[in-house]
């Protein structure tokens, strides 16, 4: 009973012993590394009607035949003032990259055809699939 006596006794000592007490910190805002965010904002497409008209291929001019580059016909979203960056990447069956390249284009009131150069050149009979990705530059 005695010792029942002396746990009673010392537990409201022990539950101050593993208080924790709460501290004020100063801090000037030169202390506080920048941050900023946008907040959630449109992207917008760089392709008028946010379309590819069409793709083609050039082949190297002679045996063994590979694709050289990568036709892309597509309509500036802006007719002047702005460079786009077209960039292109192929596809084996197993959806595997091949081979990728990029293009300038500046902006145009008409369609243009954007011929995007590939490196390494490929064998045409081991491209399944094409991503074409524009970016306004």
């Amino acid at each position: 009973m005695r010792k029942s006596l002396l746990v009673i006794a010392l537990l409201p000592l022990l539950l101050l012993a593993t208080s924790a007490y709460a501290v004020l910190i100063t801090l000037n805002s030169a202390d506080i590394n920048q941050l900023g965010g946008t907040g959630l904002v449109d992207v917008n497409c760089p392709a008028n009607s946010c379309q590819v008209t069409k793709v083609s291929w050039t082949l190297t001019s002679s045996p063994p035949f590979r694709v050289d580059k990568v036709n892309v016909q597509w309509k500036t979203a802006k007719s002047s003032g702005a460079t786009y960056n077209v960039c292109v990447s192929l596809y084996d069956s197993s959806s595997a990259h091949l081979t990728s390249g990029c293009q300038a284009q500046a902006a145009n009131p008409d369609p243009v055809t954007t011929f995007v150069d590939v490196d390494p050149n490929v064998n045409p009979k081991d491209v399944y699939k094409v991503e074409v990705v524009i970016v306004e530059q």
